[in-house]
């Protein structure tokens, strides 16, 4: 196996993550630096004409696609991949060892990462994020709507980020793939579209390592902090419910980059480091309490029923009042019709759990991590309603809109206070996270390679 040891040193201390602007000059500096081991590459345009930068970085025989704001609220991917293309670029031993063509996508979705930069900035509090999220429609999230024809399904209508995408995978044959997504509550999560206990060892050190801890949640895990990403499968996830004769599905636009990707090279495999921006130094205890588990995923029950019964009165008493389109609104748009239609989730699908789970004893990890990050979660979508009220106020000057947005922002406030009455709220430092997510895609590639005929 690769010594990474000296490859791993020195990652930098950042103290906030990068707004667009500066991915773009950032991609630039990069290649300007390394002319003879770094390309520049633009993909194309995004849905409002801004440049997606790729850099290339290698020429090895595999090829991997590594791209971050997969969500347009996760920003971790422009400084990781920052990094990453320069350690590339500098370590010729480890980038030859690996023989791998790296294609880096800072941000693919430029437009929506535009959009959450008054968190990006800091502070990188849950309040500051609540109040400045916006995250990008999954019809139109870059990685969601590649086309995929089968069954009843016969989509092929990518947006433009997508497009970008596929101008890539479309003639470079990918072996490994990584979308760097991040979560609000715990520590991390492998997310992996089947069981490869090969690697394991390897991504629980690469946690280690960078002090991060397994992210300790009931969902089914093929290993500790490992889980089997059933949105990776959203197309198969959907004719799975049609032939089943679930007639109520949720729409979706496309296939996710795996399947596609899966479509074109069947011997593809993708990781996916799934960090989380804040934990609660409870969430290393493993210790059992005396509450069943079913108590505490009872309790993240009642915060979501509650919380989605507030979003839709709120929605209804606003429509009558609405004027504008926006970004802002079709997200909250998102939000709401799953409430109201109840259809089957496919690009998410809801966990359930039997008699067995609901009645051993929790961990405190677990009530920890099971309780605070539903709170935390679910204080997104109301910033988010918050975040689109205010603009409809602004423009429109209309007073109800204006006590809909205080009404909503109050429930926020009453949130936060619940959030950080009940939990130490940590922020998980960005270069741990870096740390953790270049070694485990290293490690992940490797393994990529072996799966290859």
């Amino acid at each position: 196996m690769i010594d990474l040891t000296e490859f791993l040193d020195n990652i930098p201390q950042w103290k906030r993550y990068y707004t667009v602007d500066e991915i773009h000059v950032k991609a630039e500096e990069i290649s300007n630096e390394y002319p003879n081991k770094v390309t520049h590459i633009n993909l194309g345009k995004s849905t409002k004409g801004e440049a997606i930068d790729c850099l290339k970085v290698g020429n090895g025989k595999y090829n991997a696609l590594i791209h971050g704001f997969p969500n347009s609220e996760e920003p971790y991917g422009g400084v990781l991949i920052d990094y990453l293309a320069r350690r590339l670029a500098d370590d010729d031993r480890v980038r030859e060892s690996l023989d791998y063509t790296w294609y880096l996508i800072m941000c693919s979705d430029p437009d929506g990462a535009r959009l959450n930069e008054g968190f990006q900035l800091g502070p990188h509090t849950p309040m500051n994020f609540s109040m400045n999220y916006y995250r990008t429609p999954t019809n139109k999230t870059p990685e969601w709507c590649f086309p995929f024809r089968f069954g009843p399904l016969d989509l092929n209508n990518p947006v433009p980020e997508t497009k970008a995408l596929m101008s890539l995978m479309d003639r470079v044959e990918f072996h490994f793939i990584s979308s760097l997504h991040m979560m609000k509550w715990g520590g991390i999560t492998y997310q992996v579209p089947h069981a490869c206990p090969e690697l394991y060892v390897d991504l629980w050190e690469s946690a280690r390592k960078f002090n991060i801890f397994l992210r300790k949640r009931p969902a089914p895990t093929v290993a500790p902090g490992v889980s089997k990403a059933y949105y990776l499968t959203v197309a198969r996830g959907y004719l799975r419910q049609w032939a089943a004769g679930n007639t109520n599905i949720e729409p979706i636009k496309g296939c996710y980059i795996y399947e596609y990707g899966q479509i074109l090279n069947p011997h593809m495999f993708m990781m996916i480091p799934e960090c989380c921006l804040w934990y609660d130094p409870r969430m290393w205890d493993d210790a059992p309490t005396n509450e069943p588990l079913g108590d505490s995923l009872k309790r993240a029950q009642d915060i979501i029923t509650d919380t989605e019964n507030f979003l839709h009165h709120v929605w209804k008493r606003a429509q009558p009042h609405l004027k504008y389109e926006s970004p802002l609104k079709e997200m909250i748009d998102e939000m709401i019709q799953p409430i109201i239609n109840k259809y089957t989730n496919v690009s998410n699908p809801t966990l359930s759990f039997d008699e067995k789970v609901h009645n051993r004893k929790a961990t405190v990890a677990e009530k920890v991590a099971v309780e605070g990050r539903e709170l935390s979660f679910r204080m997104t979508h109301l910033g988010g309603l918050v975040r689109f009220l205010e603009a409809e106020f602004e423009q429109s000057g209309n007073d109800a809109i204006g006590n809909l947005r205080d009404e909503t922002f109050d429930k926020l406030c009453e949130y936060d206070r619940l959030l950080h009455k009940n939990y130490d709220v940590t922020n998980n430092p960005i270069e741990n996270n870096v740390g953790m997510g270049i070694s485990s895609i290293i490690y992940s590639a490797v393994y990529a390679k072996r799966r290859q005929p």
